[in-house]
């Protein structure tokens, strides 16, 4: 067969091409985002499978929603938990069961930070989770910070002190003198916007954080758990109109109320908080045959809410 100068000269042309193209390194697109973190929150996972109480919807709903964070592009370089991790007495065994259910997002090199709500018991995550002991930065309480190129992120304890037992109402939420004055100073030296994050709402009487929070220059929101409700709201101290704090409140990967998980974008300038909901139900679970179930999540699903850095 005949090769024309024209087709030979074209295929040397091509190969060279090739080549050249070959000896340019690859550009993958970043496989972790490190502004990119994914909110969690009232898992209330349960690990005494033989008792009557136990709802398995829990688990399923919290194994979808890492299946669902595990499928973002880019990953998120953070998973944050804002408490309630157990069911409802802080059992060993709901930690336990825990552990195995984050492993997945750990496996990924996602970095896991957990805090603590009013259904967590302290001294049962410790056992599950001793490093926190060590890390947290208020003594006695489990406080972590998040650094994200923009912006850091505070967890705060608002677990009461005071254990909950087994069978038993768990607790409301409060904060220690220590840790609000630490949360203070912290404030007050911060050189890079802050979001501050617990499970308790701000302002409920024993946590007591929303005018050191109102009044901080480098606290641009707070980002809560506990209601398992998706809404987003403001914070005033006083009637001043002028001056607002905002705050969101997250839903539950599974428990009851609005279900699914929130990323937290940032930029220079904002981030943006944004609802991945799959479900909602009050009772029954999953599938319990609610006919205003699609009808909310199609009206939620995907809202935003923004704090402003700059």
């Amino acid at each position: 067969m005949k090769i024309s100068r024209r087709s030979f000269l074209s295929g040397i042309a091509a190969t060279a091409g090739a080549h050249a193209l070959a000896d340019i390194p690859a550009q993958p697109y970043p496989r972790h985002d490190p502004s990119l973190a994914v909110f969690i929150s009232d898992l209330h996972i349960n690990g005494l499978r033989d008792e009557i109480t136990t709802h398995l919807y829990e688990e399923q709903c919290f194994r979808q929603a890492v299946a669902k964070i595990l499928a973002l592009r880019p990953l998120p370089a953070h998973v944050v938990c804002f408490g309630d991790i157990a069911y409802h007495w802080g059992q060993p065994e709901d930690y336990a069961l825990a552990a195995q259910l984050f492993q997945p997002l750990l496996d990924a090199g996602i970095k896991l930070t957990l805090g603590l709500g009013n259904h967590d018991r302290r001294d049962n995550f410790l056992v599950q989770w001793p490093s926190y002991a060590k890390s947290t930065l208020v003594p006695g309480r489990i406080v972590s910070k998040v650094e994200m190129p923009h912006v850091d992120l505070l967890m705060l304890d608002t677990s009461s002190a005071k254990s909950v037992e087994k069978k038993s109402k768990s607790h409301p939420g409060d904060c220690s003198k220590e840790e609000r004055e630490w949360l203070a100073e912290t404030l007050k030296s911060a050189t890079k916007p802050i979001i501050t994050c617990s499970h308790h709402r701000p302002n409920e009487d024993k946590v007591g954080l929303a005018e050191l929070l109102h009044g901080s220059s480098a606290c641009k929101g707070h980002v809560y758990g506990h209601w398992h409700r998706w809404f987003r709201d403001f914070l005033h101290v006083g009637w001043n109109p002028q001056k607002v704090f905002p705050i969101s409140c997250l839903p539950s990967t599974g428990h009851w109320g609005d279900i699914g998980f929130v990323t937290f974008r940032t930029f220079p300038d904002r981030a943006t908080l944004t609802l991945h909901q799959h479900d909602f139900f009050f009772t029954g679970g999953p599938g319990d045959g609610q006919s205003f179930r699609d009808d909310i999540v199609r009206e939620k699903n995907g809202q935003t809410c923004t704090f402003r850095l700059s």
